[in-house]
């Protein structure tokens, strides 16, 4: 039995041997079939913006890494709005005409190419965001021929002029005098309204621009008081409207897309309000702060609540008192650091710049520091902006730009005189706010925007600073002319 079982496990190797052998040799003369790999054409970008109405031609013939496949192609897009995409189809050939003729928005292009033989596919996606040319950019409120009307320059200096529509229903009788936009980052209002000397808002169709209603559409009433001043609190979603004796009502929304609604009392408490208030980040324990021209100091709106008070007692070692603050106010806007800054005018003339941190202010009192402007006394700006990242205060005196550093406490020579013919009449710094930042616009923090009248011509000029705050070439950026008169200027984000 032994040598029976070693002879049969001799023989076993030995067929294994030569299977093995025979293997190898199989292997070592077998070739795999090539496959006609595809690359989508390398010169398409990875993401486009255009307007409604262009025509976008691109072309997406594929490389062939055996070059003699039988190719095919296909594009489609769809939308970045909803988590189920709906693709529509956009083109059969490698080279695509699309007409932009779908809503504003964001999405993807896809350029997909097929070899018919193999099956194999190669795709190229593309981020497409589809605009009009007054989707995003600086509105310009004109008057002219007793007739007001809107341009905008975009980012990229394009421009479109004159396009407001006006309406027999909501007629513009009298010169505009302020201009609000709202850019709230949320979908659901985002407001866009011109006040008149009629003491009257009217409020716009956020995309077509068409005059579609008015502040006694905004009360529930249906009737309102004479109104005065319109703004918002974009960090807690409020939207507040000013009565000519001071009072401020408030509402946090309503069903309209294009206007803020059901405005009903007024918040409670005994004030007369300044049209200036100061927007708090965190929103809690307040959300606004007003200043209140009965007391002469700032009262606040708690969170959750829809009455002014006035502030804690003021510390002894408070720099200055939040309840009584008699300087004239004639500027206030949150700044570097979270912190808000407040310019004010006292009765000798001088001009000082107040630092306040109101993201706890019922627990630290809010008044962090005061220094005096190096401002003549003789000598009143006309208007200021302050930067969202650096410490830093722009203002115009006369026909010429100034910088004040927080941080030296002192002025520097004038940045850039404009010629003696032209009046400035706005004054703005392109300025971060919730969904708008320098990774999606490099001009965020690092532009001033500054219009002119030239007689009734008006001008925009942009200026693009340095990283120390100086204008980056000593002049201006651009410069578009030939608009209307300009009233007033706001930014106008894309959404």
């Amino acid at each position: 039995m032994n040598k029976i079982y070693k002879t049969t496990y001799g023989i076993a190797i030995l067929l294994l041997m030569v299977l093995t052998s025979c293997m190898k040799q199989n292997l070592g003369e077998y070739t795999p079939e090539k496959v006609n790999d595809l690359t989508i054409n390398g010169s398409l970008k990875d993401a486009y913006v255009v307007n409604v109405d262009d025509v976008l031609k691109l072309d997406a013939s594929a490389e062939q890494s055996l070059g003699n496949g039988e190719l095919s192609y296909k594009w489609y897009y769809y939308s970045n709005a909803t988590s189920t995409a709906t693709t529509i189809d956009a083109g059969n050939t490698a080279q695509l005409v699309l007409k932009i003729n779908m809503a504003t928005g964001s999405y993807v292009l896809v350029a997909e190419s097929t070899d018919q033989k193999t099956g194999i596919k190669a795709y190229k996606k593309i981020a497409l965001t589809v605009k009009r040319m007054n989707s995003e950019g600086w509105l310009l409120l004109t008057w002219k021929n007793n007739i007001t009307n809107l341009s905008i320059v975009s980012s990229e200096n394009d421009v479109l002029r004159n396009f407001l529509i006006p309406s027999s229903t909501y007629p513009i009788l009298s010169k505009p005098e302020k201009l609000y936009c709202l850019n709230y980052p949320g979908p659901k209002i985002q407001p866009i309204a011109i006040k008149t000397g009629q003491s009257k808002l009217f409020w716009l169709n956020r995309n077509t621009f068409e005059v579609n209603s008015d502040e006694n559409d905004a009360f529930a009433s249906g009737q309102s008081p004479v109104m005065s001043h319109f703004d918002a609190d974009l960090y807690f979603f409020s939207y507040y409207l000013w009565d000519t004796d001071g009072l401020v009502y408030r509402t946090n929304g309503g069903p309209d897309a294009n206007y803020p609604s059901l405005f009903d009392q007024p918040m409670g408490g005994n004030y007369k309000a300044s049209k200036f208030t100061l927007s708090v980040r965190t929103g809690s324990p307040i959300t606004t702060v007003f200043y209140d021209e009965l007391s002469k100091g700032f009262m606040y709106q708690a969170y959750g609540g829809n009455q002014l008070l006035p502030f804690q007692k003021k510390p002894v070692d408070a720099p200055f008192n939040m309840s009584s603050f008699t300087d004239e106010i004639k500027f206030t806007d949150a700044g570097a650091s979270d912190k808000t800054y407040v310019v004010g005018r006292n009765s000798r003339g001088e001009h000082n710049l107040y630092t306040m941190d109101l993201n706890k202010a019922l627990d630290i009192y809010p008044a962090m520091a005061v220094d005096k402007l190096d401002i003549p006394t003789n000598v009143t700006p006309s208007f200021y902006a302050v930067s969202g990242k650096l410490p830093l205060l722009y203002y115009i005196i006369d026909n010429s730009i100034y910088l004040y550093k927080m941080g030296e406490k002192k002025s520097l020579p004038a940045l850039y005189t404009f010629p003696a013919d032209e009046k400035i009449v706005a004054f703005k710094m392109f300025r971060e706010t919730l969904l708008m930042n320098e990774a999606k616009n490099p001009f965020v923090n690092n532009r001033l925007v500054v219009a002119v009248n030239k007689g009734e011509e008006g001008v925009l000029y942009t200026f693009d600073l340095s990283a120390t705050g100086a204008l980056k070439t000593g002049r201006y950026a651009t410069r578009n002319d030939g608009f209307d008169t300009i009233i007033d200027i706001a930014y106008k984000e894309f959404r």
